[in-house]
């Protein structure tokens, strides 16, 4: 079930998460899956596994329990043995897993295991408790919803707004590289794709913003998923004090429900539109769209075959167009049945470099940047038991300490146009952009709750601390 992002259980959701007072505490975290039509939240973390420096930790109750070498070979299979396995946890894997560039302030894996979870969907708008890991925490949880539904429902953040011109919208904004080197590497790469005509390269540039600590990051999300139509899976986690990641991406890399895979291919982009016939020329009439869209398909299926039962691959979904805020994309869908045994940590372990070139030889071009990815192109997602999604991280945003990053990156072919490619990048980070402008023009919150009611809801969450 698909359904709108302004749909009640998500306000709802939002509502009860900003008002909890735990949208600012590491580990914390809400995801809305629009494939499946749930908001998961975890709060008041009991466990957390981290890798970063070829060192694996697990915190339990705030107390360091583990500190151990891991190689890279082994570490997801490290931390599947280092989760609780009966508790839910949300995730996100940096791509700079598989590079030479790291932010060493950052771990490369993070998995998170809250005390308690809620489940809001069309059929629980008001939340029910989905995971309590002892008597206590279900009843702490209890006690936040019971306070949560006393309160009215406020109203959208700051405003729908409108789109804004990309001049307008990148004020203030620096890019790693300017305009014109950007253009240059993209010429560059369509001229080494002339000698691979079913290659592929994914080429990104990156962007900060100062960031202001008056302003809510929550706030942030709830403006950037708003109005950023049929993605497929939202999120926002507070990973560490002051460390924030958001975002609404267009697709999953796999999602599983017992046996049964399920993998979104979303490629091929055009500027967002009610234009049928603008939309007919720009995908489906386009050679170059349509060879990127069927080559990104192919990929990922042989992907994903070693783990599927023979011959059990379907396409459910053929090239249909996804509506986003700022643009349009191609979106299939395929499902296959997972041999017996294999497991998410498995396929995780396999999967990057997500953008990365084909051929493989063709990565040091495409991947040319000296500077860490941090968590764009990587995935986040949630798993409980045998079901869960990971989910490719773009369209997101990591606010650290007083620096907002942002990245953006384009598919290009031997046909590739790289002038379009340039204004496909700005098509995809308006979303996220207008969002950022419209919160820096907000009133500055003294609190993440400002304005949250009054002293049941406190007094709960009070209680549950």
């Amino acid at each position: 079930m698909t359904t709108g992002e302004n749909s009640s259980y998500w306000e709802r959701a939002c509502r009860f998460f900003r008002g909890s007072g735990w949208a600012d505490t590491a580990g914390s975290y809400l995801v809305h899956n629009k494939n499946s039509g749930t908001v998961k939240i975890g709060l008041m973390p009991q466990r957390t596994v981290s890798v970063g420096g070829g060192i694996l930790r697990c915190v339990e109750d705030g107390r360091q329990t583990l500190s151990a070498p891991v190689s890279e070979d082994q570490i997801f299979k490290r931390v599947e043995q280092s989760l609780h396995q009966d508790a839910p946890s949300f995730f996100i894997v940096s791509p700079d897993l598989r590079r030479r560039y790291v932010d060493s302030a950052l771990p490369l894996v993070l998995f998170v295991q809250p005390a308690v979870e809620f489940t809001f969907s069309a059929e629980h708008p008001d939340g029910r408790i989905g995971y309590a890991r002892d008597p206590a925490s279900e009843q702490q949880g209890a006690d936040l919803l019971r306070a949560a539904l006393a309160q009215p429902l406020p109203a959208p953040p700051y405003g729908a707004g409108e789109p804004g011109e990309w001049a307008e919208l990148a004020d203030g904004w620096t890019p790693a590289e300017d305009d014109d080197s950007f253009l240059a590497r993209l010429t560059d790469a369509v001229g080494v794709l002339q000698e691979h005509p079913d290659g592929k390269m994914t080429l990104t540039r990156a962007y900060t913003h100062p960031r202001d600590p008056g302003h809510s990051p929550f706030t942030l999300y709830e403006l950037h998923a708003r109005r950023n139509g049929d993605y497929a899976c939202g999120h926002f986690a507070c990973l560490d004090d002051g460390v924030y990641s958001l975002g609404t991406t267009p697709e999953n890399i796999l999602e599983v429900d017992g046996p049964t895979l399920t993998v979104d291919v979303v490629a091929a982009t055009c500027r967002s539109t009610g234009d049928e016939e603008y939309l007919a020329a720009e995908l489906y009439d386009n050679p170059k769209q349509l060879k990127e869209h069927r080559s990104s398909l192919r990929n990922r299926q042989d992907r994903f075959r070693p783990y599927c039962r023979p011959d059990s691959i379907r396409v459910v979904q053929d090239m249909r167009v996804k509506t986003l805020r700022n643009v349009c994309h191609l979106h299939s869908v395929f499902t296959g049945e997972l041999l017996p045994g294999v497991t998410v940590f498995d396929m995780l372990d396999n999967i990057f470099p997500l953008l990365g070139a084909r051929p493989r030889q063709l990565l040091a071009v495409a991947d040319a940047e000296p500077a860490p990815h941090r968590y764009y192109g990587g995935v986040f997602g949630h798993l409980h038991r045998a079901t869960g999604g990971c989910f490719l991280n773009i369209r997101n945003a990591l606010l650290h300490d007083d620096v907002i990053h942002a990245k953006v990156g384009v598919g290009v072919l031997k046909e590739s146009n790289p002038y379009s490619e340039l204004v496909e990048t700005r098509d995809k980070l308006a979303g996220l952009l207008e969002a950022t402008r419209r919160w820096r023009s907000a009133p500055r919150e003294d609190r993440p709750d400002a304005g949250e009611g009054p002293a049941p809801l406190q007094v709960a969450r009070d209680a549950a601390r």
